[in-house]
């Protein structure tokens, strides 16, 4: 506190304010020397642009206080002011822009004459009474004529990205009167809005469309304005054009014809012999110093280590072009942190992806369909791990370098791939029919004369019928453009398209997206749309369904970035002047003549008269012309000497009749006769009619068929009488035992020859217990010897034993249970003796003997000592090993009377877990109490630790007895970070409890400057957008910002 002084002479001061836009946070106080508040003034009016007062006192030493009830002072969106002076003295205090939450300043006031009267009045030149003699200016006095409207307005229009950013510009007035209040904007399909807004500068940006508006979109959209006067302005009407994003170089193989924003997709490079170009577009996540890649192509031909990108590439798209072999090449992505390039699963917002294009613009390979590789040789995607491979991948070849040649067509040496005249055209065609097998053709022609135009019609298709969306087929030929598309509740629809022959036509088919439309969607919109383009005759020069674009190297279900587009070319073909030969007889008098013959072809056939009827009597095979001439057949038996002959007949049926026997097997067959008369007569079996055998291969007189085969020899064993043809089978005579039961029985004996020995049958093993010398015939009956104790009442008596080892155990009976108590362990028959051991004091003296107890426990000693026994107990006895009920609860808790939780049935203690009011109102305690005096009140307006929690990160905040003022806490709540307004036209505001690092950047990436953390001020920068980047710890958060 100052220290006191006396009054001693007369002064005076004036308080002076320019405000920002918060006069309402504003207040002051001048305090004397005793620091008694001797004047204060506060809380303006909200939007009050200034203020002024003067103060008569006594000099002396006063206390200035200053203070904002934000804490962002003076200062948003622009800098304000406060001036404390008299004449005498000048300037006794002064504070502009951003001065926190307050000063505190001591002044000392000399004694001074009073000034004249000031005079406050309006002092803007512009209003109606504007008073050149005052001293002091109050805005609120100020009057101005009603507001006119505005001088000639005008639209621009930019395109960021595939958005259209249209500024609607007006002459700025100096009349607050014509400042702008509100602005009414609407389109065609678009609903109307409203939009509260304080312009004085003459111009209001807003994006437009759907952000992917396709190449035939067209919407107008009218624009009022409200004045400060409450008057309206005329309506102002634009149509934007489409923002299509694409390659806008003529020359690029994948050039865009509707394409207004170049994207920089343009492909195709110049590269040497054996190479082709492609395009690498690399768009990197939330986290990019996390990358690195390398492309192999016969050897590494560029790389980027991690690190090389930084925060400032976050979401970014970085295209590099490059030569690698038509053989092929490999890209490799790596990330250090081991989460690929899905920053969402990280805690970004953002994943990334690497496309690869050939030099025409088509997609060779891309991460985020899945199909590259890990180290494990898994398919992975965008969340590949630490790296990913895309494989072997062969690039598509284009023709690069610039061809000399012959670019005129109608001349001979005319070279299609020329695209530079070399002035090598010398030779005009000679335009003809050139097919030799035309009727027309010209052998002096040098081309082909064709149609030069004709109709094609094109059809395009809607599988689901559920519309193309913002999908559409361009057609261009020449300068000639069409687009196409059709909307839902159809299947096909189908359009007329002139087109000429002498250059190539171009379908584009483009899959744009939108704000309202998942990429997902998009895909699968693609499935159902296909095109066929053919000409009067149904040929077919270009078709692509029913999945139309499943071969462009996206894939059918594989989402894509809008907007996408696929190029077909083709030459159409209207058919040629030629007239095709047709050969024929052109002899009008001929049997044969083609009237639409136009060559002979030497097939004239002459009429022959005659009957034609192939079935008539007289038919005539050589006749060509019928003349009524044909008689009718009769058929019949024309042979006179047949069974039936037919006088009448004049056509032999083929069916007369001749007797005799018809058999020739018989003796007396006859040849010519085709009835069996039923007088055959036959020879013996196997006897021909002169009774000589058919078949006696041996002349032996006796028929083939009547020989009987045998054994002729009579010293055979097997010798037969009756056989009359030897066929080898004697059999000579063989001695031996026959008799099949007999021990040497032979089956190959025929004749007995006394030698049979009996059997005898027995044990023939001789290691065998009953092994039979005599036997010559095992009967299985064999004993093996086993060795062991044959002792029935030995304890391991083998009843399988037969012969004595001396082995034999007698028993010992007793406890076996080597776990029992009275375990024996000599006994080796367990009698069921045994006795459990029973654990426990077995001291009869002590408070805890167990009468059952047989054994000591070791763990559970006699006790002789009782008491509470409860560790957690207020009366908790150490030494007392018997609990004898004597245990007393304890209850901690507040036992501070003065406490809002004070408990006075506590027994310990713990005033660390008192609470006190807070003095916030609103939250989840109504008010809410803290633990401790220390803690001043939480101001309701934080939206954490007064209406959520109070935890440890709000406690360390608003304990002002340690820290003082708080400047930052340990933990994140991500949510609880709010930035406004955005869009805005000067400045915005983080509110955040965090301590946190800001960085701003331009679109191009410069880093701007931030003198305020809290309150950004980019009022000197240009309109457009900027990339916010917010850093506690480690996290980040990205916003983007609009300044319009």
């Amino acid at each position: 506190m100052l220290s006191s002084i006396a009054y001693s002479q007369s002064s005076w001061v004036e308080v002076e304010f320019q405000f920002d836009n918060y006069a309402e946070e504003v207040s002051w106080s001048l305090h004397n020397s005793t620091d008694t508040i001797f004047v204060s003034e506060g809380y303006y009016e909200s939007q009050q642009p200034n203020a002024y007062q003067y103060i008569e006192l006594e000099s002396g030493d006063y206390t200035f206080e200053l203070m904002d009830a934000w804490g962002d002072g003076l200062s948003w969106p622009n800098d304000g002011y406060c001036l404390v002076s008299n004449e005498c003295q000048d300037t006794l205090f002064y504070a502009s822009g951003n001065y926190g939450l307050g000063l505190i300043e001591s002044l000392t006031i000399a004694p001074c004459a009073p000034p004249e009267p000031a005079i406050v009045d309006c002092m803007d030149e512009n209003a109606t009474n504007y008073n050149p003699d005052a001293d002091v200016n109050d805005q609120s006095l100020c009057e101005y004529p009603p507001c006119e409207g505005w001088g000639e307005p005008f639209v621009d229009q930019i395109c960021d990205g595939g958005q259209a950013l249209l500024y609607w510009n007006w002459e700025a007035s100096d009349n607050p009167n014509c400042n702008v209040i509100q602005i009414t904007y609407s389109g065609e399909n678009t609903n109307s809005y409203n939009f509260d807004v304080d312009i004085d500068n003459g111009i209001w940006g807003v994006y437009t469309g759907n952000g992917q508006m396709p190449p035939n979109w067209e919407e107008e959209y009218s624009f009022q304005a409200m004045f400060a006067d409450s008057t309206m302005s005329d309506t102002l009407f634009h149509t934007p054009y489409p923002c299509t994003q694409g390659c806008t170089d003529a020359d690029a193989p994948n050039y865009n014809p509707w394409a207004t924003v170049d994207d920089g997709s343009c492909g195709g490079q110049a590269c040497d012999a054996g190479y082709t170009s492609i395009t690498v577009d690399i768009t990197l996540d939330n986290w990019p110093s996390e990358t690195g890649w390398s492309i192999v192509s016969g050897g590494v031909i560029d790389e980027h280590v991690d690190g090389d990108y930084n925060y400032q590439d976050i979401g970014q798209t970085f295209s590099y072009s490059y030569c690698v072999m038509e053989a092929g090449f490999e890209f490799i992505i790596s990330d250090t942190y081991g989460d690929g390039l899905a920053g969402s699963t990280s805690g970004g917002n953002l994943d990334g992806d690497v496309l690869i294009r050939g030099c025409n613009g088509d997609t060779i390979t891309q991460l985020s369909n899945g199909d590259w590789l890990n180290a494990a040789q898994e398919n992975v995607g965008v969340g590949f791990g630490s790296v990913a491979y895309s494989g072997w991948q062969e690039p598509i070849i284009c023709e690069t370098d610039d061809v000399a040649g012959c670019t005129d067509p109608t001349y001979q040496e005319f070279n299609p791939e020329a695209v530079i005249d070399d002035y090598s055209c010398v030779t005009e065609h000679i335009y003809g029919c050139i097919n030799e097998n035309a009727f027309n053709y010209d052998e002096n022609a040098t081309a082909m004369d064709i149609y030069p135009n004709c109709n094609y019609e094109l059809w395009i298709g809607d599988a689901g019928a559920d519309g193309w969306g913002n999908s559409f087929l361009g057609v261009v030929q020449g300068d000639n453009q069409w687009t196409f598309t059709m909307g839902p509740g159809e299947y096909e629809q189908t359009f007329p398209i002139w087109l000429e022959t002498d250059k190539p036509v171009k379908i584009f088919y483009f899959e744009v997206g939108g704000s309202q439309t998942p990429l997902e969607e998009v895909a699968f919109q693609t499935l159902h749309n296909s095109f066929k383009l053919t000409n009067d005759n149904g040929d077919i020069l270009l078709y692509e369904g029913w999945n139309p674009f499943a071969d462009n190297g996206q894939g059918a279900l594989q989402p894509f970035e809008p907007p996408f587009f696929q190029t077909y070319k083709a030459m159409p073909f209207c058919g040629t002047l030629c007239i095709p030969t047709i050969e024929g007889c052109l002899d009008f008098t001929a049997l044969n003549y083609n009237e639409e013959a136009n060559t002979d072809d030497g097939s004239c056939i002459e009429i022959i008269e005659g009957c034609t009827n192939e079935l008539a009597f007289n038919y005539n095979e050589e006749a060509n012309y019928d003349d009524d001439s044909c008689e009718a057949v009769v058929v019949g038996c024309m042979d006179i000497i047949a069974w039936n002959y037919n006088e009448d007949a004049n056509t032999d049926g083929g069916d007369c009749i001749y007797l005799g026997c018809t058999d020739i097997d018989a003796c007396n067959y006859n040849a010519n006769a085709n009835a069996d008369s039923g007088g055959c007569t036959y020879p013996d079996d196997y006897y021909n009619c002169s009774d000589v055998c058919i078949n006696d291969a041996d002349a032996d007189g006796v028929c083939d068929e009547l020989e009987v085969e045998g054994c002729t020899s009579v010293a055979a064993i097997n010798y037969n009488p009756e056989a009359t043809n030897n066929d080898g089978s004697c059999i000579g005579i063989i001695y031996g035992c026959t008799d099949p039961v007999a021990f040497n029985y032979d089956e190959t004996a025929n004749t007995d020859n006394g030698s049979c020995v009996p059997v005898i049958f027995g044990c023939t093993d001789s290691t065998a217990l009953n092994y039979d010398a005599l036997a010559n015939t095992d009967n299985g009956s064999c004993i093996a010897i086993i060795y062991g104790c044959t002792d029935s009442v030995a304890l391991n008596y083998n009843e399988n034993a037969n012969v004595e080892d001396g082995s034999c155990i007698n028993p010992v009976y007793g406890c076996t249970d080597p776990t029992s108590f009275n375990y024996n362990e000599l006994a080796n028959v367990d009698n069921e003796s045994c006795i459990d051991f029973a654990y426990g004091c077995i001291d009869s003296d002590a408070l805890n003997y167990d009468a059952s107890a047989n054994t000591l426990d070791p763990d559970v000693p006699c006790c002789y000592v009782s008491g509470c026994t409860d560790s957690a107990a207020l009366n908790y006895n150490i030494d007392a090993c018997y609990n004898d009920g004597s245990c007393i609860e304890v209850i901690e808790g507040c036992s501070d009377p003065n406490a809002y939780n004070y408990d006075p049935l506590v027994n310990l203690p713990d005033n660390s877990t008192c609470l006190y009011d807070a003095g916030c109102y609103g939250g989840p305690g109504e008010p809410y109490w803290l633990n401790d005096p220390c803690y001043a009140w939480v101001i309701d307006v934080d939206g954490y630790c007064c209406t959520e929690i109070w935890d440890e990160t709000c406690q360390s905040m608003y304990n002002y007895c340690e820290d003082g003022w708080p400047v930052g806490i340990d933990e994140l709540s991500g949510s609880d970070i709010i930035v406004y307004p955005n869009p805005t036209a000067n400045t915005f505001t983080i509110e955040t409890r965090l301590d946190v690092d800001v960085e701003l950047y331009n679109i191009v990436g410069e880093l701007i400057k931030i003198d305020n953390i809290k309150r950004i001020d980019i009022s000197d920068y240009p309109d457009g957008m900027y990339n916010l980047i917010i850093t506690y710890d480690k996290i980040r958060i990205t916003k983007k910002i609009i300044k319009l």
